[in-house]
């Protein structure tokens, strides 16, 4: 039987082709777009196209984990990530091609978002599910590191359209094992007793992944309790705004939004060092830098999530992220004259704080709004809700993050620019933490049933 730390990585690897499918625009667009004939409006639709099919691919993942199991959706996702990549290996002349796969890519992200952290949560032991949990975010962070130093690689080495397929060509590697290691995972204990009544099977699934017999016993009893005296246990998405789910799903739309305020995608060291002009091989090595610290936060924060707790890390993180964000900003308030053109800076302590208060925002921002906002949504329900509140939040996710990336770049003109708006993001975290100070509620060292 495979043990939960195997079986956490592996569905895990869903994360990992999503932080590298990350990297790929992030890093990758300029060598992208001088094969393809691409520009800014380009690259702008390909976004739009990825978070719109993961919203619809959210939607339907909660559905289809409690009709059909968590491991076969899983599986799917894999599939259509692996479809995506060949797509995209094939349009290094093509962009029609190209926005082919990146609406697969994103069927698949939606799917991923949803089942992966729910499948981890329900298949590890409650003294370790923080740390399992988590482990989805830190393989995000991986794929991002490798994907960057893969592109810087091929970039130096390989001529453009040789060095595109290469880059698509990686990702399918993970894609198919996904698919493959999914179809024969065990399927999750919690949704044989409830969908199938498979009693037996699921307790010695439990059994041999390290769960304690008090643990097992406790939530067999609560299983059979829920498919015997509850008439129904069909979830409709409008049963989540009825109570006593609306506070919890209020709080689970306040920990993904704060998550999805644009660290990742809105903070760009490369506008900060243009500004300071530093050379491009300074640039290469504060970028692998910072994605080595996101990474390093990332385990940390895996390994403490346990003793801790989800809400602990998740405020924590929150404040040191607004703390950063704001030293971030600071200094870049300044750096542009009442005509609006950017004062040249080329050193002093301007400089040397806004790049560390940069890797400090990404450092912090992993020690909790990451990882633990998985932790946190896959054990704030109990089953009958569990996979559709899941899809809901991976759906609010997606949502401000492309609410986001329409509104933040146009807040960097005149009269914010770029250190305005960072000081605007934090005052909104700010808020967010107010409100999720008084919903968030802890789960740390309960059995999930």
């Amino acid at each position: 039987m495979v043990k939960p730390a195997l079986l956490s990585t592996i569905a895990s690897l869903s994360f990992l082709v999503l932080g590298y499918d990350f990297a790929t625009y992030r890093y990758g667009w300029p060598l992208i777009a001088e094969n393809t004939g691409s520009g800014a409006r380009h690259l702008t639709i390909l976004v739009a196209v990825h978070h719109f099919a993961a919203i619809l691919s959210a939607t339907a993942a909660g559905v289809c984990a409690d009709f059909i199991g968590r491991r076969y959706p899983l599986a799917a996702a894999g599939a259509l990530f692996c479809v995506g990549n060949v797509f995209k290996c094939c349009a290094t002349r093509s962009y029609g091609i190209l926005l082919s796969g990146q609406l697969f890519a994103g069927l698949g992200a939606g799917v991923a978002l949803t089942v992966a952290p729910l499948y981890i949560a329900e298949q590890a032991p409650y003294s370790r599910r923080g740390q399992y949990t988590s482990l989805p975010e830190m393989w995000r962070n991986v794929g991002v590191l490798v994907g960057y130093l893969i592109f810087n690689k091929l970039a130096l080495t390989t001529p453009n359209r040789i060095a595109q397929t290469w880059f698509f060509v990686i990702p399918i590697v993970p894609s198919i094992l996904l698919t493959i290691a999914m179809v024969v995972m065990p399927e999750s204990p919690h949704w044989l007793i409830i969908a199938r009544m498979r009693v037996d099977e699921a307790k010695l699934i439990m059994e041999r992944g390290e769960k304690s017999a008090a643990e097992i016993d406790r939530i067999g009893f609560q299983m059979e309790y829920l498919a015997d005296h509850v008439p129904s246990l069909r979830f409709v998405w409008k049963d989540l705004v009825r109570p006593p789910l609306r506070h919890i799903v209020t709080s689970i739309a306040l920990v993904q939004a704060l998550r999805h305020l644009g660290v990742d995608a809105y903070l760009k060291l490369e506008s900060l060092l243009t500004l300071y002009q530093v050379e491009e091989k300074l640039l290469t090595k504060a970028n692998g830098a910072v994605l080595l610290v996101k990474a390093i936060c990332s385990m940390i924060s895996g390994r403490v999530a346990d003793k801790a707790g989800s809400r602990f890390l998740l405020q924590v993180s929150t404040v040191l992220t607004v703390l950063f964000l704001v030293g971030f900003g600071l200094p870049l308030v300044g750096m542009h004259n009442n005509g609006g053109a950017p004062r040249q800076v080329y050193g002093g302590s301007n400089k040397v704080l806004s790049l560390v208060a940069f890797g400090g925002v990404m450092g912090s921002f992993q020690l909790g709004l990451g990882p633990m906002t998985w932790v946190y949504t896959t054990e704030v329900f109990q089953y009958r809700a569990r996979a559709q509140g899941v899809s809901f939040g991976v759906v609010v996710g997606q949502i401000v993050e492309v609410i986001m990336y329409a509104v933040f770049p146009h807040l960097f003109w005149p009269p914010l620019y770029i250190g305005g708006a960072y000081l605007i993001l934090a005052g909104v975290m700010v808020v967010g933490f107010v409100f999720s100070w008084r919903l968030v509620k802890d789960k740390v060292g309960e059995i999930l049933w």
